[in-house]
């Protein structure tokens, strides 16, 4: 009676004991990987997706949190790691992974000039799915795990960072090609100016330009003229980011061309005068598209179409007769392409954070 008392009595000791190993050995077998997103309702959601795509291949379960979540608790089995996932600011995503059991830091990563939402959360948890492989082949190698130290306290939550800046300032060279009619096509070159405010995929922007064209001859009975173009512009546009890599544009401004005359040869009969120079006011139109180049740096390819309210006509003078050598249009037309820098402020094509 004595012996089958005591096996009564050693029989639900028992039974707790191998289910307190049951649970140790599924705390420590736990394929289970923790992630702490910092950024909006978008990033987390493209944070899940991709997770459950890469980890699975590992047998490995994805357990997506906002950083503001509640931790695991004590009942759960301990993750194998911990990764803060920081996508607050597109430009300059990072992360940073911890041993799951010891809270030590295992790595930590800054990345720099992402183009998109969904480069940047491939690219970091690319990095994310090394180092649970690397976790996973330690743990095969050595299963054997000591004692767990006293927990670490949780990370204080990231500062909070500037927001960044929804103005800038784009400068740069520019290449036109203007006409003159009559088949007159004159290049150019000048500088272009656009300070500019974004609005997420919109900006809105002034672009101010001006651009010295090279000559063109103008000859009259044996007689010889050179005209010297110069065109001013200040444009208001709009730009709509298409896609990553594009962004349409389109303007409506005003300006001026100053037309140089100067003589080079005088004709057989009579004489010409010194130099001179015409102003016609302009209203113009423009429509195009830019693309990133490196960082900063764009190119825009732009064409126009220019309306001259009072068109300049040259006339040579024989006699009482006069005889015009060119006039000047009153529609013409125009191409320009400008390699643009942003010296301040945001850089052009930041801004594109698109979903599929």
């Amino acid at each position: 009676m004595a012996l089958a008392a005591a096996l009564l009595l050693l029989a639900p000791a028992a039974a707790a004991a191998l289910e307190a190993g049951t649970s140790e050995r599924s705390r420590e077998l736990a394929r289970v990987v923790e992630i702490r997103v910092s950024g909006d309702a978008a990033a987390l959601a493209r944070v899940r997706l991709t997770a459950r795509e890469l980890l699975l291949r590992l047998d490995v379960q994805p357990n997506v949190k906002a950083i503001d979540e509640p931790e695991t608790s004590n009942g759960e089995p301990a993750p194998l790691v911990i990764a803060y996932v920081d996508l607050r600011n597109l430009a300059s995503p990072s992360i940073a992974i911890e041993d799951g059991q010891t809270r030590e830091e295992l790595t930590h990563r800054n990345l720099s000039d992402v183009t998109s939402l969904e480069t940047g959360v491939e690219a970091l948890l690319h990095v994310l799915y090394l180092a649970v492989e690397s976790t996973l082949q330690v743990g095969a190698e050595a299963p054997a795990a000591s004692p767990p130290p006293t927990k670490k306290p949780a990370p204080p939550t990231p500062r909070a960072e500037p927001q960044p800046s929804h103005f800038g300032f784009d400068i740069g060279p520019l290449l036109r090609l203007s006409s003159l009619g009559r088949s007159r096509i004159v290049p150019g070159g000048g500088i272009a100016l656009e300070p500019r405010a974004d609005f997420g995929r919109a900006q809105a922007s002034l672009l101010v330009s001006a651009v010295l064209h090279g000559v063109s001859e103008l000859t009259f009975e044996h007689g010889e003229a050179e005209v010297r173009p110069l065109q001013i512009r200040v444009v208001p546009t709009f730009d709509w980011l298409l896609s990553p890599e594009v962004s349409g544009c389109f303007g409506f401004g005003a300006g001026l061309d100053s037309l140089m005359v100067n003589p080079v040869q005088a004709p057989d009969v009579g004489s010409v005068a010194g130099g001179q120079s015409a102003l016609d006011p302009i209203i113009t139109g423009l429509v195009g598209a830019r693309v990133p180049i490196s960082g900063r740096v764009f190119l825009a390819a732009l064409a126009s179409l220019d309306l001259d309210l009072a068109p300049t006509r040259f006339v040579v003078q024989q006699g009482l007769r006069t005889e015009p050598i060119l006039q000047l249009p009153r529609v013409r037309g125009g191409f320009t392409l400008a390699l643009s820098f942003t010296a301040a402020g945001e850089r052009r094509f930041a801004q594109a954070r698109l979903e599929p």
